[in-house]
């Protein structure tokens, strides 16, 4: 019985421990010309322009990150092959959303929550 106890404790220790961190994804969005941008460098950011256009520049990137990375594995709408920047296109009136897996070289991980980036062109 101790010993189910012991196995059961170590492999929910192991579970919980990697997302026990606090990196976090964020987002910045680039309107273009004379426009203006609201909560870049945070989880939910936002763009507006009357280009009148369907997208604009954005990325995504990971903050507060407090270990040394081995690799970055992103879904979303941030496709990227890898590394803590992710360049993409916000599309207008519609979800962009990204979120990361962060393995680190002491061989644990984490996956911060999504980070959210809305961008309105003035239709």
């Amino acid at each position: 019985m101790k010993t189910t106890i012991k196995a059961f404790a170590l492999v929910a220790g192991t579970l919980f421990a990697g997302s026990a961190f606090s990196a976090q994804v964020v987002c910045d969005v680039y309107p273009k010309s004379n426009g203006h941008s609201w909560g870049n460098g945070t989880p939910n950011c936002a763009g507006f322009d009357f280009s009148f256009g369907s997208s604009t520049n954005g990325r995504f990137y990971l903050k507060d990150v407090t270990k040394e990375i081995k690799e970055v594995r992103w879904e979303g709408n941030a496709n990227c092959s890898g590394g803590t920047s992710c360049s993409t296109t916000i599309r207008a009136y519609t979800s962009n959303t990204a979120t990361a897996l962060i393995l680190y070289k002491d061989g644990t991980w984490e996956r911060p929550k999504a980070a959210s980036a809305f961008y309105e062109t003035g239709h």
